[in-house]
């Protein structure tokens, strides 16, 4: 996808087979245990990328970098099963509902690009979930940027000191401290400085929904 004045979507069948083609190979080349989100992701990306890159209004992804991630991230199979056709992995499986979803709210019928642009922001989870939340970028700005070709800027957000972060989190300074030294959680440096800040959508990454649990 390129950043027109108005942005391209394919809205052909055609690619749908091209995604699925795409995934069944790479997950025979690098002999997976599955066709995993994130492998499906990393083909979407190559397939509506140019020149290495996928820019769709305020996105703007390096697609050999997440490649790269894929590839070295991808469980894999024995030698021996490598004749057995790859299963759909369970986080591929939620995707894939995620992505219906996203075609009857829209209304259309047919799956497109975007279609399944919106649904990799949404599904929350995998290497989807890790490069929407660095890049910081909205539902609702793609959204807009189909609708009208205009990018909106994203809206400050509010900064807070790993204490304040503890506090609003209920849990000891020391364990957000220790999740930003792992890379589970996010934090700047103001510039010049040695003080830590962090934003209220990294202190969101943190927290996960319970699905299927009782009250």
């Amino acid at each position: 996808m390129a950043v027109d004045a108005q942005p391209a979507i394919r809205t052909s069948d055609d690619f749908l087979r091209e995604v699925n083609q795409a995934v069944t190979s790479d997950a025979a080349r690098l002999n997976a245990v599955g066709v995993t989100l994130d492998l499906y992701f990393a083909a979407y990306l190559r397939l509506t990328s140019r020149f290495g890159f996928f820019n769709f209004g305020p996105i703007n992804i390096d697609v050999r970098l997440v490649e790269d991630i894929t590839e070295r991230s991808t469980p894999r199979r024995a030698p021996e099963d490598s004749h057995v056709t790859p299963p759909m992995s369970d986080d591929f499986v939620r995707f894939s509902a995620v992505l219906m979803e996203e075609v009857r709210r829209s209304g259309r019928r047919r799956i497109d690009e975007l279609h399944f642009l919106l649904a990799f922001m949404r599904v929350n989870e995998g290497l989807p979930k890790r490069v929407f939340g660095e890049l910081g970028v909205k539902v609702a700005q793609v959204e807009e940027y189909a609708r009208t070709g205009a990018i909106q800027p994203s809206p400050l957000q509010r900064l807070y000191s790993p204490e304040e972060a503890a506090n609003y989190l209920n849990v000891h300074v020391h364990t957000v401290r220790a999740w930003i030294r792992s890379g589970r959680l996010r934090a700047r440096r103001l510039a010049g400085q040695r003080a830590l800040r962090i934003t209220a959508s990294d202190l969101e990454s943190v927290l996960e929904p319970l699905e299927g649990e009782a009250n």
